[in-house]
């Protein structure tokens, strides 16, 4: 199984990844965290591609172009999936990734519904059909929600940079085009964090795979340390 954390910078992604694979760890299920597209500088193709998509001072919009920065993040994906996902998949039960193939997509769609006013339905087909060559989707992502101001302000502290007057209201549009996207994808499971601590984040997301009867443990076939965690 391949679950994926989504969202805003600031929503806890890394923090929530770390409960997850606690608790998956704490009752014998074999898991493994890939963590975000740093994860492709492992050999001279995933640097090459890696210093090509990162080449731009701009962490939203890095070439100026919605096309270029949709089929570069598209062929990272395909070379980290390769390279370390598909190995990561066939040697553990379950991999844990932060970020996943919906960020991809909802950077490329908050520029599509900004610069050229795109129909989303229509965006987001055309996503799906880039996506479709990047690799394998989640088959369970798990979008962390926070208001935008409360995420953007816990990322200017984690980062130690406050983050522009452009690049808040880009992150508004961002928020847009994830709700966009999981209006279109069942796969895609907002989870809302607004007013929770870590632990009670980790219990809401063990809820949200619980609901869609995805709650990893379960597979073990141990129901009472499931039902001690959810």
């Amino acid at each position: 199984m391949l679950i994926s954390f989504e969202g805003l910078p600031g929503t806890g992604k890394t923090t929530q990844t770390a409960l997850l694979l606690k608790a998956l760890r704490a009752d014998a299920v074999q898991a493994t965290h890939l963590p975000d597209l740093r994860t492709v500088d492992t050999d001279p193709l995933g640097s090459a591609l890696l210093e090509l998509f990162t080449s731009s001072n701009d962490p939203f919009l890095r070439h100026g172009d919605v096309l270029t920065d949709t089929y570069l993040a598209a062929a990272v994906r395909t070379h980290m999936d390769a390279a370390l996902l598909a190995p990561a998949l066939a040697a553990n039960n379950v991999v844990v990734e932060d970020r996943g193939i919906h960020t991809m997509h909802s950077y490329s769609l908050a520029t599509l519904l900004r610069d050229h006013r795109a129909e989303p339905r229509s965006a987001v087909q055309w996503l799906r059909t880039v996506g479709a060559f990047a690799g394998r989707t989640a088959d369970h992502a798990l979008l962390l929600k926070l208001p935008v101001d409360e995420a953007v302000r816990r990322a200017s502290h984690r980062d130690r940079r406050p983050y522009t007057g452009e690049e808040h209201a880009f992150l508004h549009h961002v928020d847009q085009a994830y709700d966009e996207l999981a209006a279109r994808d069942a796969r895609l499971l907002p989870v809302d964090l607004t007013g929770l601590d870590a632990e009670e984040g980790h219990q809401a997301v063990v809820n949200a795979l619980s609901s869609r009867h995805a709650w990893p443990i379960a597979q073990t076939g141990d129901s009472a340390a499931s039902a001690n965690v959810s």
